[in-house]
C-alpha cells in the first residue's frame, strides 16, 4: 500500500485491511494509516470472503481492491453482490480460468494461440493433435505452482491424476519451445497508457531449489514492439477497460509470438521493482489508484532510464544451508538491493517467486547485466572471487 501507506485515494477512516502474518503480509503496516484491519489465514477463502462481507456491510465500503491473484475472483464477486463500482465477475472470470481466456482468444480471431484444450475429471489422455512434449495444467493454478512439462501421453495421464487431487479443472496444451517474456501493462477506458516488455531469466515453470529466476527489462528493438503491439491486441479481445496486467509470451525460434496466459494484476516477484527503476510506474500504485476509480499519474517517456534493470531470484538450497549474503552489495557492483528470505517451508520451493535471495541489478547493457548477474550468483555461493576490486560508489546504473 506503499511505504507510507499512501497509495489508496481515501482518509484512513475510510480504509478497511484484510491480510496475512505470513509472507510479510503486515510488512510496512501502520495503524495511523490503516484503524480498521483484519489479519487472516488467508488460506481459509471462506473465511476471508466472511470478514469481507462483514466489513463492507459494517463499515459502508464502497470500493473493494485486490492485487494478489488468488483475490481477484472474490473481490469481483463482492463488488457484483454489493453492486460496487469495478471489475466484474465475468470480465474476471477470463483473466482467471486459462481455457476460458484461450477459448475467448480464439473465439475473436486471435491467432498466437498454442494448441490446448481443457480437461475433465477423470479422463483418460488417448492421443493429441501435435508432436512433443506436452503441458498438463491446472485452469487456476498460480505461481507455476501446477504446472506440469511432460514426455509423453502416459506421462499426461499420470500428471492429470496428480494435478485434478487439488485442482477443480485442467488444461492440456502443446509445449512451446522458446524464450519467454512478459508485458506489464496499464490500461484506463480501453486504452494501454503505458507497457513494459521483460525477458524471463528462466522460463517460470523450470524453478526448484538451488536453482535461479527472474526478469530483466528489454531493451528498445523489434521484438519489444511486436510483445507490445499483441499485448494490446489481447487485451481488447480479452474485454479489460481497466487495470494493470501480466501477460505472458514464448517467442520461438522461427520468431513466431506465442501467447501463454493473462492476469488483470501486477506481476510478482519482483517485476514491479525493476519497471519502477526502469520506467517510473510504480504498477502496484497504479493497480490500486484504477481500482480505486482514480486515473493514475504516469511519468513521461522522456523521464524513463536508460540503464538495464532486471530481478535475480535465487530459490534456496535443497541442504537448507541458506545464509545471507550480507556483503554482496558492495562486493558486485550493480547489486542496487538485496533480500534475503528464511525458508517458509523448510527444503521445498512453493511456487516460481519463492526466492530465498532477491536482488535487483542495474547495467549498462543487456550484457553487462548478465555478467554481474552471474557474478553475483556464485558469489552468494560461496564464490567470493566473483566480487570486484569495483566500489558501490562508481555504479553506472541508478535507480
Amino acid at each position: 500500500m506503499g511505504a507510507d501507506n499512501d497509495y489508496l485515494p481515501a482518509p484512513p477512516t475510510d480504509r478497511f485491511l484484510i491480510t496475512r502474518t505470513f509472507g510479510e503480509g503486515l510488512k510496512g503496516y501502520k495503524s495511523t494509516a490503516f484503524p480498521h484491519v483484519a489479519v487472516l489465514d488467508m488460506d481459509d477463502a471462506s473465511r476471508v470472503e466472511a470478514v469481507a462481507r462483514w466489513a463492507i456491510r459494517h463499515h459502508g465500503v464502497q470500493r473493494v481492491v485486490a492485487i494478489h491473484e488468488k483475490d481477484m475472483l472474490l473481490a469481483a464477486r463482492l463488488r457484483e453482490d454489493f453492486d460496487l463500482p469495478g471489475m466484474n465477475f465475468e470480465a474476471t472470470l477470463r483473466f482467471r480460468d486459462k481455457v476460458l481466456m484461450k477459448d475467448t482468444l480464439a473465439l475473436a480471431g486471435y491467432q498466437g494461440l498454442p494448441r490446448y484444450r481443457s480437461l475433465e475429471r477423470g479422463e483418460v489422455i488417448e492421443s493429441v493433435p501435435w508432436t512433443g512434449r506436452i503441458v498438463v495444467k491446472s485452469r487456476w493454478g498460480v505461481g507455476s505452482s501446477d504446472v506440469r512439462i511432460v514426455g509423453d501421453i502416459a506421462q499426461a495421464n499420470e500428471a492429470a491424476r496428480e494435478l485434478e487431487r487439488r485442482s477443480d479443472g485442467l488444461e492440456v496444451e502443446e509445449f512451446i519451445d522458446g524464450t519467454m517474456y512478459h508485458c506489464d501493462a496499464v490500461v484506463h477506458d480501453g486504452q494501454v497508457l503505458f507497457s513494459a516488455v521483460s525477458e524471463y531469466i528462466a522460463a517460470p515453470g523450470q524453478y526448484g531449489a538451488n536453482s535461479v529466476a527472474g526478469s530483466v527489462l528489454l531493451e528498445d528493438g523489434a521484438l519489444k514492439d511486436a510483445i507490445r503491439a499483441d499485448n494490446a491486441l489481447v487485451l481488447r479481445h480479452l474485454g479489460l477497460t481497466c487495470g494493470v496486467t501480466h501477460v505472458e509470451y514464448f517467442h520461438t525460434p522461427a520468431g513466431r509470438l506465442v501467447f501463454c496466459e493473462a492476469a488483470a494484476r501486477p506481476g510478482g516477484g519482483g517485476i514491479d521493482d525493476i519497471v519502477f527503476r526502469g520506467t517510473g510506474v510504480n504498477l502496484i500504485r497504479a493497480a490500486i489508484e484504477l481500482q480505486s476509480g482514480v486515473v493514475p499519474h504516469l511519468p513521461d517517456e522522456g523521464d524513463r532510464a536508460t540503464a538495464v534493470f532486471g530481478i535475480v531470484g535465487m530459490y534456496h538450497s535443497d541442504r537448507g544451508q541458506d545464509t545471507r549474503a550480507d556483503d554482496l552489495l558492495d562486493a558486485i557492483p550493480g547489486v542496487l538491493s538485496y533480500q534475503f528470505a528464511t525458508p517458509a517451508v523448510a527444503g521445498t520451493v512453493r511456487h516460481c517467486t519463492d526466492y530465498g535471495h532477491k536482488l535487483v541489478i542495474g547495467a549498462e547493457t543487456r550484457e553487462r547485466f548478465d555478467d554481474l548477474a552471474a557474478r553475483a550468483v556464485r558469489f552468494i555461493r560461496g564464490d567470493r572471487s566473483a566480487s570486484a576490486a569495483t566500489t558501490r560508489g562508481s555504479h553506472a546504473a541508478t535507480s
